[in-house]
């Protein structure tokens, strides 16, 4: 009995404190680029400013902007393949040599180049900022109120990091197509992420050299002094890499339209800058989403507010958008008196996202969310964000008059809390044919199920046989065009797997010459009814 009564004060102990705790604090962010003192330093180092971080993160500026690196930016391997060398330890070396971190520290407390003198004003409204409701009701209760509230800034100072972007293998190379081609940028971009290793020592080291309108004449020299020799290092966090980064410039197509009597939108050289400029930004944005995916500080968490609807105290602060995925979990005691996470929801974000975006009063307004999967929510339980790509990805089989291997790629739009708008492209391998349709569908969604009506059109194509020229393959004649509709729904088995089928009925609009030979010869006429079914997975 006593080790029973034990385990659930014990329980209820954890579950209380982090109920109170458990909000993720802000993190602050800088970033800086590699530079190879290249042709393409220039207009990356112009691109580089105009880069705007997430609202979820406070901004570190320093007066490091680039790396210099005393290399060559493109280099293939052996083999001809461009991949971006690793630099983790050259850049790590770098920012402990040159004391980047303390760039970081002088920055959150404003300090003063020339006089040495700092003050508390940033990390303390960055602190303010930081708090949520339930940190304001309980100040009010302490002795120092909420003054209490602007020290919580000290606490993100360990959450401070740098990103730093490494735009590796620039090439301008011409892509022969099939029939035609087009010029192309490429790269093989990284970025690296670092950590300011703060504690207590560190800490109490600043406070050491602390100067402000208060310190004697007599001690500024040597707090100085103090502060030049202060060194404080940062920690490499992660490595992301894209390997595949490429954007088209259109010169070719703009070309070959104005060939069959279009006109000139842009100069050649207006395409080739927008392209280079695209690249370069899709790759940063690229590379940045995938250290929030991987990198769990970089991930939102707080608390479930209420249910019915669900709601949370995060919004536009925290940077959430239509549709964000997060994954709900509860705090369950074990036998060693510990407690571990266990899922126990997955909710999206709705259009009702709160405008948070100013120091936290005690009635903070909420995000709504929707439930898409998992069992009943209670109020306490931890919500923890989790990058959705918005894709979904279905594999199957199709039986009836359309039959086939069948394959989808599909996205869910918000619509109100009760239901969602369907984009889906659908594909259908037979022996003899292939088909594929775009689909639009719009339906009722309830925790794990959903169930919707679509319509769509698609093309339903046969094979060229061997004894057919290009001529009659290319004129359409193998082909005819569909419209379809149908009923699908989606369950799930333990998210992101689920279960689709669908029963659904295909009309034939219009039949190429050869198309209406071969549908007999082959046995093969699609208009009628359809069942499909598989499995689909969520991204």
């Amino acid at each position: 009995m006593k080790k029973i009564l034990f385990t659930i004060f014990s329980f209820l102990i954890t579950a209380t404190a982090f109920s109170q705790t458990g909000k993720s604090d802000r993190s602050s962010l800088s970033m800086i680029y590699l530079d190879y003192n290249d042709s393409y330093s220039v207009p990356i180092s112009n691109l580089f400013p105009r880069f705007s971080l997430d609202s979820k993160y406070d901004i570190n500026k320093i007066t490091t902007e680039c790396i210099r690196v005393n290399e060559k930016r493109t280099k293939a391997d052996r083999y001809g393949y461009y991949q971006a060398p690793d630099r983790t330890q050259d850049i790590q070396a770098f920012l402990n040599n040159h004391n980047t971190g303390k760039e970081i520290v002088s920055y959150l407390f404003n300090r003063n180049s020339l006089t040495g003198e700092m003050s508390t004003e940033r990390i303390y409204e960055r602190g303010l900022y930081n708090v949520s409701d339930q940190n304001i009701l309980e100040s009010r209760a302490t002795k120092r109120g909420l003054e209490g509230l602007k020290d919580q800034g000290f606490s993100l100072i360990g959450n401070c990091h740098l990103m730093v972007v490494d735009y590796a293998n620039i090439r301008y190379e011409y892509k022969k197509g099939d029939d035609d081609g087009d010029y192309y940028w490429y790269a093989t971009p990284a970025a690296y992420l670092f950590k300011i290793e703060w504690n207590e020592e560190l800490q109490n080291k600043l406070f050491d050299c602390w100067i402000d309108e208060n310190t004697p004449p007599a001690e500024r020299k040597n707090k100085k002094i103090a502060f030049n020799k202060l060194y404080i290092p940062m920690k490499f966090i992660i490595r992301v890499t894209d390997d595949s980064r490429s954007e088209c410039t259109g010169i070719e197509e703009q070309q070959r339209k104005i060939n069959n009597g279009g006109k000139r939108k842009h100069s050649n050289d207006e395409l080739k800058e927008n392209a280079f400029n695209k690249m370069i930004l899709m790759a940063t944005n690229y590379l940045g989403e995938r250290i929030e995916g991987k990198y769990e500080s970089f991930q939102i968490q707080n608390s479930v507010y209420a249910i019915h609807p669900i709601r949370a105290k995060i919004g536009k602060k925290e940077g959430v958008g239509v549709n964000d995925r997060y994954f709900v979990y509860e705090h369950i005691a074990k036998n060693d008196h510990s407690t571990k996470l266990v899922r126990k929801g997955v909710v999206k974000a709705t259009t009702h996202i709160a405008e948070n975006r100013r120091v936290a009063t005690g009635n903070s307004p909420t995000t709504e969310f929707f439930q898409i999967a998992g069992g009943r929510l209670e109020e306490g339980m931890t919500l923890k964000e989790k990058q959705s790509y918005y894709i979904n990805l279905d594999l199957g089989y199709r039986y009836g008059e359309l039959e086939g291997i069948y394959a989808g790629i599909n996205t869910s739009l918000y619509a109100t809390r009760a239901t969602n708008h369907y984009i889906m492209l659908q594909v259908t391998g037979w022996e003899k044919a292939v088909t594929a349709s775009i689909d639009y569908g719009f339906g009722l969604r309830c925790n794990n199920f959903e169930i919707y009506p679509y319509i769509g059109a698609g093309i339903d194509s046969f094979l060229k046989d061997k004894d057919e020229s290009e001529a009659d393959d290319k004129a359409g004649k193998n082909n005819a065009w569909l419209a379809q509709g149908g009923v699908r729904f989606n369950l799930n088995i333990y998210y992101p797997v689920q279960l689709f089928g669908a029963i659904e009925y295909n009309y034939l609009l219009s039949e190429g010459e050869n198309y209406k030979e071969k549908k007999i010869t082959k046995d093969r006429d699609i208009e009628g009814f359809n069942l499909c079914g598989g499995i689909r997975i969520c991204f």
